[in-house]
């Protein structure tokens, strides 16, 4: 059974990091047995989950409280994979593409936000929504950017009896 692109809504967090992938998994977890509901599941057998790369979810946290969320349901024991989107930027004045690492670096440089142990991380971990408002073209300077890919999380298959 394939749900094709089911995205979810981000819920951004209030506090901690690991806030952020327990809401998202919640999300997950309401969204496909709300599917199963519908569709008379009796069991999920596996699921894909692809994460976009811009939303820098912690996947072991992830799949912890994925795991939780889901015992007693038809989702438990399901065999969950995982796959990445890969972030892509464009902008839209001189058409100059750039991928994660090179946004990453021009973030941190604009406004990383230091963590306790002094490393610097990017806010879009917590609000990827903003990765365009954050940024400046590498090339031209401009802010008129688009997010071509990388950004979202979506179940990609299910296989469920």
């Amino acid at each position: 059974m394939d749900l094709g692109n089911v995205y979810f809504n981000h819920h951004l967090s209030q506090g901690g990091d690991c806030l952020h992938e327990w809401s998202l998994a919640d999300a997950a977890v309401r969204s496909l047995l709300s599917f199963g509901e519908e569709k008379g599941l009796k069991k999920f057998i596996e699921i894909e989950i692809s994460m976009g790369e811009i939303m820098e979810i912690d996947k072991d946290v992830f799949k912890e409280a994925f795991l939780m969320l889901s015992k007693g349901t038809i989702l438990e024991n399901a065999n969950i994979i995982f796959s990445e989107e890969k972030a892509l930027f464009k902008c839209n004045s001189c058409g100059r593409k750039w991928d994660m690492e090179e946004a990453e670096k021009i973030i941190e440089r604009e406004v990383g936000v230091e963590e306790e142990g002094g490393e610097i991380e990017s806010p879009l971990h917590f609000m990827p929504e903003l990765a365009c408002a954050l940024m400046r073209c590498p090339n031209c300077g401009s802010r008129d950017i688009s997010v071509e890919s990388g950004r979202d999380l979506s179940i990609r298959r299910v296989v469920a009896e």
